[in-house]
């Protein structure tokens, strides 16, 4: 996991900042998504996975950016 509230948009210098989940998610993973004490740290990105996804989106304008990092 990441640790996403230390990360600023680079558009709003906002941090309030969610994660992009890329794939297909597990069903324990939806559990603790639906979680409110997880809502906003976290978003989903679908399941079509390219090279140049963003890793990150900003709660407050919406802007995407960083890059995923593949998974071994």
């Amino acid at each position: 996991c990441i640790r996403v509230r230390s990360i600023t948009c680079p558009e709003c210098n906002g941090t309030n900042i969610a994660e992009i989940v890329w794939g297909l998610p597990s069903q324990k993973f939806m559990e603790e998504y639906n979680k409110e004490k997880n809502k906003g740290k976290y978003r989903l990105g679908g399941c079509c996975i390219s090279n140049d996804d963003p890793a990150f989106e900003c709660n407050d304008c919406g802007y995407e950016f960083g890059r995923r990092e593949d998974e071994d």
